[in-house]
């Protein structure tokens, strides 16, 4: 090899090796340093962007599981308060069949009343339970559906029963006969908002159920609050139609009055000119005329002829007189005429005033009128959907196996899609919400007889009322994709949509042996209602802590699959950044020989 000084190849590649030795060991040491082969996109561009989106994935679904938890949290929440309104109204009901026990006087069921008022309030207590702000099971959570009405079915009677069926026909499922008699007592006890009806039925040969549940809506109609309330609401808008349309029929009086006393004002007023100049000129022609006739009898009185008065009266004042007079009579003979004349056409205008006046009122109190006739019936017909609606319940018309129309719009079948009979509120909505109803049938003694009462008494509620409702159902995001939520929507809890309490504050009464008898039913469908929304909160849970538990191992999976990719062999890389380590070393030792060989050169400069 040449001995050269301005170019040392040896050193020049020596130091190109060590470079090359120096980043394979830089890139060793952050391998080893941060335990992962893929630092960088340089490193594996593909492997790289495949890495990261797990990555993200990891996160997206841990993500996913901290919402799942959270929404496990809150259902427990909501479970806490459903379960503690459901040992409320397993203590009420108990309550309530202690006072349905006749070894209680008025005043221990009135002492147990105020237990079951208390009660109740803290159901309502228990509906407003929050998490994070948010109210549960106060009915602000539903999904979107439409109102409701309350349906009662009875899948003891015969399937072929109606509600023209008459009562002594009844007959169980398997078609044996119930034997109610003639001289048996139906008594019919239901509740709505709160408040308990009962009615005893007569039963004879021509008895039916629909007769007989259609007499015992009597008490509602008598006495149901909404019922008054609807004839004062028909009251008050019937006096303020007529009010409405008494003053408007005033006004147009008023208007047409005053149109007439403007009418014989400008009528006046157009003619007083002509009548004043007209009277001037009277006036004055009488009082020439009358001096003249004095000048003229005076003349007479002294013994001059007419003929010779009329020549003494063309000379002196007898002339100033008579010329004067005969002007005063063409001026009053001008004004009468023009008197006339402007008198007709006043009048005529006077006469058109007062007919279009006429007419305008006439149309304004025509107006009043229909107003008054669309209001009366309005009102009429608002106070005949009113008394509709407030007839507590109907019997289905058909014996089918459907049941009623859900909050979603679904038809609901019978459980055993057999047919059945239901009775059903008679509007939608937790007004008109039917909370119980109970039959009892006692025969000529006054005993009980409870093989009929246990088949004609098993009412059970197939569709609950609710009022309509928008969609505020509680969505958790526990997917990593968009849209992949579980939507959860929770029912009203509250008193009142248990059928425990009326919107005006009237709660379940105990304070007789009917009504106590008649709640005991009421309570079995409100713990009814809080079982079947217990059940679905329950469901929801498990299913949440399913889709946890699917989550933690999806992510456990990718995060595998990523290490896999991208975590470094620590042996491996160990033994390559020793290797490197060891050539950077050689490396700098061969430059520093190979900078020192150059020096040789000296040697033969001297």
């Amino acid at each position: 090899m040449a001995m050269v000084v301005k170019n040392n190849m040896s050193a020049v590649q020596t130091l190109g090796t060590l470079n090359k030795n120096s980043s394979a060991l830089a890139k060793s040491l952050q391998k080893v340093s941060s335990g992962m082969k893929i630092n960088s996109a340089a490193d594996d561009a593909s492997g790289y962007a495949i890495s990261e989106r797990m990555r993200v994935m990891v996160r997206s679904l841990d993500q996913a599981d901290a919402n799942t938890q959270n929404g496990v949290s809150l259902m427990k929440v909501a479970e806490g308060a459903v379960s503690s309104t459901v040992d409320i109204l397993r203590t009420m009901k108990e309550k309530a069949i202690n006072a349905a026990n006749d070894s209680n006087t008025d005043a221990d069921r009135a002492t147990i009343q105020k237990e079951i008022d208390q009660s109740i309030d803290q159901i309502d207590d228990n509906a407003n339970v929050t998490y994070n702000g948010k109210s549960l099971v106060d009915g602000s959570k539903m999904t979107e559906g439409t109102a409701t009405k309350t349906s009662m079915t009875n899948q003891s009677l015969h399937k072929d029963t109606l509600g023209a069926t008459r009562i002594v026909d009844l007959q169980n499922r398997n078609g044996e006969s119930l034997n109610i008699q003639t001289t048996d007592t139906l008594t019919i006890s239901y509740v709505i908002q709160g408040e308990t009806y009962s009615f005893d039925v007569d039963i004879t040969d021509t008895t039916t159920l629909d007769s007989a549940l259609q007499d015992a809506s009597e008490p509602y109609t008598r006495n149901n609050p909404m019922m008054r309330a609807a004839y004062a609401q028909y009251d008050a808008s019937t006096t303020a139609a007529n009010s409405t349309y008494n003053s408007s029929v005033g006004v147009a009086n008023s208007t047409y009055s005053t149109a007439l006393t403007n009418a014989t004002a400008n009528y006046n007023g157009s003619i007083q000119n002509t009548l004043s100049t007209m009277n001037s000129a009277s006036t004055n022609a009488i009082y020439y005329k009358s001096l003249y006739d004095s000048v003229y009898q005076s003349y007479v009185n002294r013994g001059f002829t007419p003929d010779e008065a009329n020549t003494q009266m063309q000379h002196g004042a007898g002339s100033t007189y008579n010329s004067n007079y005969i002007s005063a009579s063409t001026l009053y003979s001008t004004s009468l005429s023009n008197y006339t004349s402007t008198e007709a056409s006043a009048a005529a205008v006077r006469a058109s005033s007062e007919v279009s006046a006429l007419t305008v009122k006439n149309s304004a109190v025509a107006v009043a009128r229909s107003t008054l006739t669309v209001a009366l019936s309005t009102a009429a017909s608002t106070l005949a959907d009113s008394v509709g609606e407030l007839i507590p319940y109907k019997l289905s018309v058909d014996t089918g196996n459907v049941v009623g129309i859900g909050a979603s719009g679904d038809t609901v079948y019978t459980a055993n899609r057999e047919n059945a009979i239901t009775i059903s509120s008679g509007s939608a909505g937790l007004q008109y919400q039917l909370s119980g109803i109970t039959f009892s049938v006692k025969d000529s003694k006054g005993q009980v007889k409870k093989s009929v009462n246990s088949v004609l008494d098993n009412f059970t509620e197939s569709v609950r009322a609710f009022n309509k409702s928008n969609d505020n159902a509680i969505n958790l995001q526990v997917g990593t994709k968009a849209n992949q939520t579980i939507r959860i929507g929770l029912t009203d809890m509250r008193s009142e949509a248990l059928g425990l309490k009326s919107s005006t504050g009237i709660t379940l009464g105990v304070g007789t042996q009917k009504q106590a008898n008649a709640a005991v039913n009421v309570l079995d469908n409100a713990i009814q209602k809080a079982l079947d929304q217990q059940t679905d909160i329950g469901s929801i849970e498990a299913r949440l802590e399913m889709t946890s538990s699917n989550l933690v191992i999806s992510s456990e999976n990718v995060q595998a699959s990523e290490s896999t990719m991208r975590d470094a062999n620590m042996a491996k890389e160990m033994t390559e950044y020793t290797k490197n380590n060891i050539l950077m070393q050689a490396a700098q030792a061969m430059l520093a020989q190979a900078n020192q060989s150059s020096s040789n050169v000296l040697s033969l400069l001297q």
